[in-house]
């Protein structure tokens, strides 16, 4: 089937419920919880209902299960963003949102942002020593004593460019963030008028407007052929969400960043922004162990790199439900937005602008298809000094 890449928003006018993985009633609050922001499968399975829902209308039919799943396996979800605009603007470059990476660390009483920056280590890990490659990869060294304070979900575009293009970012009065709520939800028995005991639940709800702006999805999807609604559901109870183009440009690198890497970087970090699932973990495809160093290949780079550090949290657990089948899909264990993978070319050249920008929100690992494993570049220089 022919499809047809399109830029679009989804603008949630009344927030989102994405729930987690838990049961709802694995916590003492007996309620269904709530993922920070949608996992892209989530706004996939948003964009194949939405343009199926239209094919429904244009035809004057309904599809069966079997039908959604044949007509829509063709659409595929590219780069995804997050956005946040003012009320009433349109959409700019600006008006993209990041997640903060974790070479990015808070201190106590500092009014700028500490740069991680990893080093060769000089004593083994407390971990098994089964892999030289990876005990040899370099760690941060924090020369600090002030105390890490908790570090915010979100970075407006003009502090996460700074940041990947190695300039100083300074501590916001007050960070990005959404706010969230519980929506209760009561059944009513008709025939008595009384609450019904099975249909009396509780979730939360991510509130996407607020005085300062709203917050939305962009996304580049392959669509096939026919119009889509001007309105989308999107999350566990369907909630409404607006259809906006968006211009091309957004998913374009800042010229910023390219800049810098015309200055001869030599090293480059690759910041995650959406989940990353990689065949073994932790480490990228493409990289094997060679004599004691993690090398390979990335997608989008043609020479051979160097993997020099990582820093990364643990490792989230992507499900979802399958609307077709009405059954649940099998969990991926994948590393969460904001790791950051540290690597240096193996002949030693710098990494170049070309290079930068074929790997400006580019797809690492499986499952790339439906908008996972994209990450964007920043410049490095390594220390090679032990401390």
């Amino acid at each position: 089937m022919t499809t047809t890449t399109t830029h679009l928003a989804l603008v949630p006018r009344d927030g989102f419920f994405a729930k987690d993985g838990r049961g709802w009633h694995t916590s003492a609050s007996e309620r269904g919880h709530g993922l920070d922001w949608p996992w892209p499968s989530t706004v996939l399975g948003a964009l194949r209902s939405l343009w199926g829902r239209g094919e429904e209308t244009r035809g004057n039919t309904t599809f069966t299960p079997d039908d959604w799943r044949s007509r829509t396996q063709a659409i595929r979800l590219g780069r995804t963003l997050v956005l946040r605009r003012r009320h009433g603007a349109t959409w700019r470059a600006e008006h993209a949102t990041w997640p903060v990476p974790l070479d990015a660390l808070w201190l106590e009483g500092r009014n700028e942002v500490h740069r991680l920056d990893p080093a060769k280590p000089t004593a083994p890990t407390l971990g098994r020593d089964d892999d030289d490659a990876r005990e040899s990869l370099w760690r941060p060294i924090l020369d600090d004593a002030s105390k890490p304070l908790a570090a915010p979900r979100w970075w407006s575009s003009e502090e996460f460019t700074s940041w990947l293009t190695g300039k100083s970012v300074s501590v916001r009065g007050e960070a990005l963030a959404t706010t969230r709520r519980v929506q209760v939800h009561v059944g009513i028995r008709p025939e008595e008028l009384t609450s019904d005991d099975g249909v009396l639940y509780s979730h939360d709800v991510v509130e996407t407007i607020d005085p300062g702006g709203e917050w939305a999805l962009g996304v580049e999807v392959a669509l096939l052929a026919g119009g889509l609604p001007n309105v989308a559901t999107l999350g566990s109870d369907s909630r409404l969400a607006r259809v906006e183009s968006l211009p091309t440009r957004l998913f374009e690198p800042p010229a910023r960043v390219l800049e810098a890497f015309r200055s001869s970087s030599p090293g480059f970090r690759l910041v995650g922004v959406a989940p990353l699932c990689f065949d073994r973990g932790w480490l990228p495809d493409g990289l094997v162990k060679t004599n004691g160093e993690y090398r390979g290949q990335l997608a989008g780079l043609d020479h051979e790199v160097i993997l020099r550090a990582t820093l990364l949290r643990r490792p989230i657990h992507v499900s979802g439900w399958d609307m077709a089948k009405a059954e649940p899909k099998p969990t991926s264990r994948m590393v969460p937005p904001g790791a950051v993978y540290f690597f240096e070319r193996a002949d030693g050249a710098p990494i170049s602008e070309a290079d930068a920008k074929a790997l400006w929100l580019g797809a690492l690992g499986t499952r790339t298809d439906e908008g996972f494993g994209r990450v964007v570049p920043g410049v490095w220089s390594p220390t090679r000094n032990n401390p």
